[in-house]
């Protein structure tokens, strides 16, 4: 499997609210998820908060993303866009307001055909990325 993908940590990036895909698209499947480790294996785990919503005049279908500002703090969001782009933030309050620090980013995913996820952990423990087949080798 060729790892061209770039995964970059960002520091100190707050925002109000992360950008999120407006448009499903079966191709490109965007979605925003939830991760949370799995306490068996350790290997992270999506729960999905968006999905395909109703099919509009335009013959778009509108990807339908549930409020997640009542999140606990401390939640990890991934927001993937396409193929080739993803975003990890991590929600934290600024007084009372909720807002997402921006950890990481991917430009260039595995395989354009794959549904395989970005494996974000590394870049949590160590600021920097290495596909998770190299760490388990």
């Amino acid at each position: 499997m060729d790892y061209s993908a770039r995964i970059d940590a960002i520091i100190d990036y707050v925002i109000r609210r992360p950008a999120i895909p407006r448009w499903w698209d079966p191709v490109s499947r965007p979605h925003v998820a939830v991760l949370m480790p799995d306490p068996l294996s350790g290997a992270e785990i999506r729960y999905y908060l968006s999905r395909c919503g109703e099919r509009k005049s335009n013959g778009r279908s509108l990807l339908e993303v549930v409020n997640f500002d009542g999140l606990p703090e401390g939640t990890l969001l991934e927001v993937r866009f396409n193929a080739t782009k993803a975003n990890l933030y991590k929600l934290e309050r600024v007084g009372t307001i909720p807002c997402w620090r921006w950890l990481g980013r991917s430009q260039g995913l595995p395989d354009f055909n794959t549904d395989d996820p970005v494996y974000w952990d590394h870049v949590l423990d160590t600021g920097t990325y290495i596909p998770r087949d190299m760490l388990l080798a």
